[in-house]
């Protein structure tokens, strides 16, 4: 039996009251849902198939169109933020990255191509091409964000994202780059971290200070399902105390500091420097065989927010029966302190729609 429509007839955003109830203020009077992203091959699904309206793709004349539909959309979703994010792509003047593509497998809704991290030399190879690379050129087009800002409708904001780690490691210099380097060139390294946390921070700090944005929702992944990419004192040295800034940025505007991570924060302890000393206030990013949801409740619910917790592997595989099961458990472990429900990682183009539909569905019956 097909689903039935995921559009709420009257949607109410409540940002405000999602800030409270993942910072432990208060207790939550519904599911609030949130995702870091929903790819636009799902929200075109949704919008044509549920709405009947064309999808408008983003082109130079239809940028303001194009935001204004998904503002409209996360809301008649029933999401409480929009996200919009400084990602590689978006850094205008930057350098071309070297990220190997291929045909896209994703079915129904697959675009063109799917890229993946370049797994060998990055832009930054030397002191020479450190020197070369146009640090002082590279920037952010604010407009988007300016159109978000006069229309977003009454109780929603804009979260805003980066990422530091990421960049330097899948672009800045690649994984073998980083690797070899953090030997052959340590302070080579250690420049590279420190420039583009610069950059970054500079990005957070002008959009912080917007009236419709209300929150930072950095994203950086560290490892993978069985540990870190670097060792923790590395991180400690020189990732953390970037993020220690931006949550600090974020705390000074009375804004909240969420954090998206995919990988093995528990191996080495750096999930106590995350919480503890960075001072996050809410946690993305759960895979089950990391570690389950209860597991986490259970260890750090009362100090950090939780955030998604639904297992990607099961979302895009389990039967319809199966997945409301599934999430039904999950809510009755979770709710109604510090939690909010979404995939464990994003709502890719390979998630099957109803699947995702159902995952919605779940989060406004349950009481």
């Amino acid at each position: 039996m097909p689903n039935a429509s995921p559009i709420l007839k009257t949607p109410a955003p409540d940002f405000d009251t999602l800030v409270r109830v993942l910072g432990g203020e208060e207790k939550a009077r519904k599911v609030h849902q949130v995702e870091l992203v929903i790819d636009a091959e799902i929200l075109q699904a949704i919008q044509e198939k549920y709405l009947g309206r064309k999808w408008i793709p983003c082109t130079g004349e239809t940028e303001e169109e194009y935001i204004k539909q998904r503002i409209d959309i996360h809301r008649l979703l029933g999401y409480d933020f929009v996200l919009e994010g400084a990602w590689r792509t978006v850094w205008q003047n930057h350098p071309p990255l070297k990220s190997p593509s291929t045909t896209d497998t994703a079915g129904e809704l697959a675009r063109d191509r799917r890229e993946w991290a370049n797994e060998g030399l990055g832009i930054i190879t030397s002191w020479e091409t450190f020197e070369n690379f146009p640090w002082d050129d590279i920037g952010i087009d604010y407009s988007p964000y300016e159109i978000m800002a006069r229309n977003l409708p009454d109780g929603m904001k804009i979260a805003v994202s980066s990422c530091v780690f990421e960049h330097v490691l899948e672009n800045l210099l690649g994984y073998e780059g980083l690797f070899y380097l953090i030997h052959d060139e340590p302070e080579l390294v250690a420049e590279v971290f420190s420039r583009w946390g610069q950059k970054v921070y500079d990005y957070y700090k002008t959009v912080v200070e917007m009236d419709a944005v209300g929150a930072i929702f950095h994203a950086d992944d560290l490892g993978f399902k069985t540990s870190i990419m670097l060792q923790p004192d590395y991180l400690r040295q020189h990732v953390f105390p970037w993020f220690k800034k931006f949550a600090e940025l974020a705390h000074d505007h009375g804004k909240p500091y969420w954090y998206h991570c995919c990988g093995n924060l528990y191996d080495g302890g750096v999930i106590e420097d995350i919480i503890k000393d960075v001072g996050i206030d809410g946690l993305h990013s759960f895979e089950k065989t990391i570690i389950a949801p209860a597991d986490f409740k259970s260890r750090y619910g009362t100090h950090v927010g939780m955030m998604g917790g639904v297992d990607m592997d099961n979302l895009c595989r389990m039967n319809e029966k199966d997945l409301r099961s599934y999430i039904r458990d999950l809510l009755e472990t979770c709710m109604p302190d510090r939690f909010a429900l979404g995939s464990g990682n994003t709502v890719a183009n390979y998630v099957p729609v109803d699947n995702y539909i159902a995952m919605l569905d779940e989060g406004r019956k349950f009481a």
